[in-house]
């Protein structure tokens, strides 16, 4: 799991920085930067496909595009060969109405990661995401409302939730 945060993280980075680069040349040949026609070309077939909605102040997933992202998050486990080793990590937390904010942006994390919401307050994952949760919610300071529980089953819901992540 630390690998895929990582590079979730870097490719939001990439993502920032490819449009902070300047194309260099030498002896016109093109040695570093990015092709903007190849980028925007990029984002115009996301466009296309219904994944991203542009608008003056940038681009924003839309439903099929979070879907998307979704089964690409799942497809990068599989990849970076991450076993399901068949137990459900389930989240579970009660933050106080006074931490509003935190609690939304943990909940916005959580299905940013992947997660699958049960509930408003219970989340599940199929893959271990302990050690990249607590230090979260540490800098959230919401360590003490939130439990992550490993379950070997998850009820009624788990044939559904088997489908959801394609396991």
């Amino acid at each position: 799991m630390p690998k895929f945060i990582g590079a979730v993280m870097r490719f939001g980075k990439d993502v920032y920085n490819t449009w902070q680069w300047e194309t260099l040349y030498y002896k016109g040949i093109k040695v570093s930067g990015y092709d903007r026609k190849r980028a925007y070309a990029g984002f115009r077939n996301l466009e296309k496909r219904g994944i991203i909605l542009s608008s003056s102040t940038g681009f924003k997933f839309t439903r099929k595009g979070r879907d998307w992202f979704h089964a690409s998050l799942l497809r990068y486990h599989r990849q970076a060969g991450i076993q399901w080793d068949k137990k459900w990590r389930v989240v579970i937390f009660d933050i106080p109405r006074e931490l509003n904010r935190e609690r939304n942006r943990f909940r916005y994390r959580l299905k940013t990661i992947g997660f699958y919401m049960m509930q408003e307050s219970v989340f599940v994952f199929p893959y271990p995401c302990e050690t990249e949760l607590a230090p979260y919610c540490k800098s959230l300071k919401i360590g003490d409302y939130v439990n992550i529980i490993v379950a070997e089953s998850i009820g009624d819901i788990e044939d559904e939730a088997r489908k959801i992540f394609n396991i």
